[in-house]
């Protein structure tokens, strides 16, 4: 397979274990992430004052004034807007920190499922950023299982948001449960046995421990239960080269180089 395809094949796996960018009712399981309370204001401003030191004078003079225009907004619809621009803003300069922050604001006024997993989704993707401190990946790991459990809550029915934050576990394991992630997805196996999604994040976790037969076969069945996915094909293939399985290895990189043909 070219390297370009095994590019696209690894984005495209790692893309997967992401979705999207108060509750009034929510199961007992939930209740120990919202003791943590509300957004912690005082560690946005602080995360905050220190991002504008990154900033060049163009990007601080656009966040300011959506700072401004957040100020003069007088009802809800109004704010959500000026809080999108700001997510938005603050993301493309490389803060899903603070991105985070804002969309929790959309979400504690829209208090949609959606909203809350794009909110998770942002600091998730904060966890997963190289080089950030202890006081950030703390708050950003915070953040995304608060959130995700006030999606969870909203639709307990949807495995999504539970595989989602059982990755943000594996990202950020709790310092008294450092494998509360991984028997999450386990619980979560038998839960669904015929999520696709599963295994494939399974998988993922197996291949970064090394554990290439385990994710062979987590793969293999979510090739059965989800063919033709090359999330699931295009990982497969380059497990089996790494296996030294070269039989095994060759079709899949060939349905992989067909699938990924077909998406361009």
């Amino acid at each position: 397979m070219r390297k370009a395809q095994w590019i696209a094949a690894g984005i495209a796996f790692v893309l997967v274990l992401v979705t999207y960018w108060g509750c009034p009712v929510r199961p007992p399981e939930m209740e120990d992430g919202f003791r943590r309370g509300p957004l912690q204001a005082t560690g946005v401003q602080s995360l905050i004052r220190e991002a504008h030191d990154d900033l060049n004078p163009a990007q601080a003079a656009t966040l300011s004034g959506l700072e401004e225009q957040l100020q003069e907004a007088e009802d809800d619809s109004l704010r959500v807007e000026v809080l999108r621009q700001l997510a938005r803003e603050w993301y493309q300069v490389g803060k899903p920190s603070i991105s985070g922050a804002y969309a929790a604001q959309i979400a504690e006024l829209e208090n949609t499922e959606e909203a809350w997993a794009i909110t998770a989704t942002t600091f998730s993707l904060c966890l997963r950023q190289e080089g950030i401190d202890d006081k950030t990946r703390q708050f950003c790991g915070a953040q995304a299982e608060q959130a995700y459990q006030a999606a969870i809550s909203l639709n307990p029915g949807n495995a999504e948001n539970r595989i989602n934050l059982a990755v943000t576990y594996t990202d950020n394991p709790p310092p008294d449960n450092p494998m509360k992630g991984i028997l999450m997805l386990r619980e979560l196996e038998q839960q669904y046995p015929d999520n696709p999604r599963v295994y494939i994040t399974l998988a993922q976790l197996a291949i970064r421990t090394n554990q290439l037969d385990r994710a062979a076969e987590r793969l293999r069945k979510a090739d059965e239960l989800d063919p033709g996915n090359p999330d699931v094909v295009c990982p497969l293939a380059k497990v089996y080269e790494d296996l030294g399985r070269a039989g095994e290895a060759d079709i899949f990189a060939r349905k992989c180089s067909d699938l990924l043909g077909q998406e361009g």
